[in-house]
């Protein structure tokens, strides 16, 4: 998403009021770096001169520099508005909106820029992933397919198709991808992607053992890409178990019984859990009600709560407050409910709890080892470095596991557990359950057509939940059940029993 700067001197324009002069200052102080100075005299030039594009696609320009996509929104939507054609403008609008996660101006700005420049891969790169976000499929398959023509962007669009429609990669394809994997040259954060996408085409196509094997390498590929930037996996699995602790000796259950801080909303509606619990499954139900908004994984109440836990009632609802303002500024418009998917909030629910007693917290449930297996077959797009190890997986879903039944002993009943395989079981008992009783929301149909609601999905689970639920998932580590030794000994008593 990098914003495209116009290298070409600007033609000559309609400069009525004597913008050109401030526009040449503006340049001059750009390019030495003084920043201030340039937008100062780009301000000058816009003013003189409103129907020139070139003072707010400069300012646009600088503010990109600064960080602040925000103020850059309005300024390039107003360059791109006073000259259509300027491929720049059109592009970095469409890596603005991307950015604030306006994924339907986002795919109407790149579509334009490829509309003047065709040949734009990374434009067509950046459209592709916001269609897939947006679940429109079949437009994302296309953009893949045309960067697969290209061999600049052939290795990475075929692992997309991979991930998106399996069935869809040939057996050239597959040799494409095992030739790219192969490849020493290759960044190694790539060749692990690959392996991935090479697991999942075999996967599907029933060749099991050598699928885990694609897994496997893909796995230890993305594990020495975290060793090369220093990061001790070991440590930080110790760090994960040792922040659980410090939660639960904290939020004991005498402290939680005096807990009677918060605010009276229920607008949040919390999910939590493990990463590949089908916990996006549960928010897109829930975000096809007219009155439930998806905000996706926030990550808002961690960072809140880094700096500690609230030490008495002003400051639990300030932190409250502060809370419910980010989540407006991320789309809620203060009225009806709101899902935040914030699977690390498992550690947060005392906090919770206090800081909104009458919200809803839903905890995404699946079996333990299809739970691990899956982390293990998924390459995440950010974080998530001890998930690439089966021991590690086995690890933290002990510890996660720990906090949740702390939570079930210090706080009897308040958070409501979800279990995958009875929803898949019964799709639509367990959905009005949920809709109705778990949530309080009235009920629509429009929750049992979860596949077909429009709006953005995040996650690596996008394309499942654009489909009716489906069983294949359930016991899939039946498949690989003699690879999987390693993490039963980490589950312990969440193993299977003999």
């Amino acid at each position: 998403m990098r914003p495209k700067t116009d290298r070409r001197r600007p033609g000559p324009a309609r400069d009525p009021a004597g913008a050109a002069p401030f526009l040449d200052d503006g340049a001059r102080h750009a390019a030495a770096g003084r920043l201030a100075e340039a937008a100062s005299a780009y301000e000058r030039a816009e003013a003189a001169d409103p129907q020139d594009f070139r003072a707010p696609f400069s300012l646009a320009t600088i503010d990109l520099q600064l960080g602040r996509p925000s103020r850059a929104l309005p300024r390039l939507r107003r360059a791109a508005g006073l000259k259509p054609d300027l491929f720049d403008a059109q592009h970095n609008l469409g890596a603005v909106a991307q950015t604030l996660e306006l994924w339907d101006d986002a795919a109407a700005a790149y579509q334009a820029a490829l509309g003047l420049r065709p040949e734009a891969l990374e434009t067509r790169r950046n459209l592709a992933i916001v269609l897939t976000i947006l679940g429109r499929t079949d437009e994302a398959l296309d953009q893949h397919r045309r960067l697969a023509g290209d061999a600049a962007t052939r290795p990475w669009a075929l692992t997309r198709i991979a991930l998106l429609q399996p069935a869809a990669i040939s057996d050239h394809d597959l040799g494409d991808l095992r030739l790219a994997a192969d490849d020493p040259q290759a960044d190694q954060a790539a060749r692990a992607g690959f392996q991935f996408a090479i697991g999942e085409v075999l996967e599907r196509r029933g060749d099991d053992a050598t699928a885990f094997g694609a897994f496997s390498a893909g796995n230890r590929l993305k594990r020495e890409t975290f060793a090369a930037a220093g990061l001790d996996l070991g440590k930080l699995v110790d760090a994960h178990a040792a922040a659980a602790r410090a939660v639960m000796a904290h939020f004991t259950a005498e402290r939680l019984r005096r807990q009677d801080q918060g605010l009276a909303t229920a607008a949040p509606i919390f999910i939590v859990g493990m990463p590949r619990s089908g916990s996006t499954l549960l928010e897109q139900i829930l975000a096809s009600l007219p009155d439930v908004i998806a905000l996706g994984e926030t990550a808002v109440l961690p960072r809140l709560l880094e700096g500690g836990f609230a030490a008495d009632k002003a400051e639990t609802r300030a932190i409250a407050r502060r809370y419910l303002e980010a989540m407006r500024d991320r789309g809620w418009r203060g009225v009806g409910r709101f899902v935040d998917k914030t699977l690390e909030n498992y550690l947060h629910v005392g906090a919770i709890a206090g800081m909104f007693p009458k919200a809803v917290i839903v905890h995404a449930v699946r079996d333990p080892v299809d739970t691990c297996l899956s982390c293990y077959r998924q390459l995440f797009a950010s974080g998530a470095e001890t998930l690439y190890d089966l021991a590690d997986i086995g690890a933290e879903y002990v510890t996660y596991r720990r906090v949740m039944e702390h939570w079930r002993e210090a706080l009897p009943g308040r958070v409501i557990d979800v279990n995958h395989e009875a929803l898949v079981a019964d799709p639509e008992r367990q959905i009005r359950w949920l809709v109705t009783e778990a949530c309080k929301l009235g009920w629509n149909d429009a929750a049992l057509r979860f596949h077909e609601a429009a709006g953005p999905v995040r996650t690596a689970s996008s394309g499942q939940v654009r489909q009716p639920i489906f069983t294949t998932s359930v016991a899939r580590w039946r498949r690989y059940e003699a690879q999987l030794a390693p993490l039963f000994a980490a589950l312990g008593p969440y193993a299977p029993q003999p």
